[in-house]
Formats: structure tokens, sequence, C-alpha cells
């Protein structure tokens, strides 16, 4: 089997690689910090706020920081979508760093 795949494409994968690597992050994060809420048994706006909550504000702004950029790489996704060239944006530059693995019995190339 062959697929005709074209530098766009790549972007999209790089894209979406990084998106889930992302999304894993913030579900590892969120769960520490729920647990560290019910230890401390703390209203969920107090211990989320990280001006009121130094001991895990380094995290409450991390999990802020990937959310965000979750939603920069979904809305690339959406672009691709809807016909848009992504391969030039930085974020999916930064995303296609990692290597694009191809499914078996598969043969890539790029027309």
């Amino acid at each position: 089997m062959s697929l005709s795949v074209n530098p766009n494409d790549l972007a999209l994968l790089a894209v979406m690689r990084r998106y889930f690597l992302v999304k894993d992050e913030v579900n590892v994060l969120k769960a520490r910090l729920e647990a560290a809420r019910k230890d401390v048994a703390e209203e969920i706006s107090r211990f989320y706020d990280p001006r009121t909550n130094a001991t895990h504000s380094e995290d409450i702004l991390a999990w802020h920081q990937l959310r965000k950029e979750m939603d920069e790489l979904m809305s690339l996704a959406v672009t691709w979508g809807r016909g848009g060239n992504i391969e030039s944006q930085s974020l999916t530059l930064d995303a296609a760093a990692a290597e694009v693995i191809p499914f078996p019995d598969v043969q890539l190339s790029l027309d």
C-alpha cells in the first residue's frame, strides 16, 4: 500500500503527536494536584489559585500553560481540517522535531 503525504499532512501528524503528549502530561499533573488538594481538604477555588497556594503554584501555572498549548495545537488541527496550510506555523515546526514513525505496510511518499 502506498500513501501520498504532503508536508502539510506531516505537519498535522507532528501537531497531533505533540497534542497527545501534552494531554498525557496535563492528566498526570492534574491527578497529582487533585490528590494533593484532597489530602489537605482544600476548596477547589482556593487550592487552584497560585497566589494563595505557594506550595503548588508552579504545578498550577504549568498546568495552565500546557492547557494553553493544547488549545493552540487544536486550533492548528482545525485550520488543517478546513483546508488551511499549517506547515509554516511555529508550533508545527517545534512539534515536527519528533520523528514520525510510519505504520507497517505503508510506504510514504512526498508529492
